[in-house]
């Protein structure tokens, strides 16, 4: 449940995209897998679409837009270690 509040937050916030979409499309496919085989089509699953969605998010960088983003991004820290944008 904490790692679900901290992808969350890292959506809401638009802080960590990065870490938040490959966190939460992790556990999404983890989610799908559980149930194989899916009683429906196994590639339009609400799992799969979700999880791209947040791969989607992250790339356009959508936290700069609707959140915290830019301020995030301009840290000492997280230019040093540009995976924690």
């Amino acid at each position: 449940m904490a790692g679900l509040l901290g992808i969350g937050l890292a959506f809401l916030l638009g802080v960590g995209m990065r870490i938040g979409a490959a966190a939460g499309t992790l556990m999404l496919v983890l989610m799908w897998s559980a149930v194989l085989p899916p009683e429906n089509n196994p590639f339009m699953d609400d799992h799969l679409i979700m999880a791209l969605t947040m791969v989607g998010l992250a790339l356009m960088k959508a936290g700069d837009t609707a959140g915290l983003g830019r301020r995030w991004a301009g840290l000492s820290l997280v230019r040093r270690y540009p995976a924690l944008r």
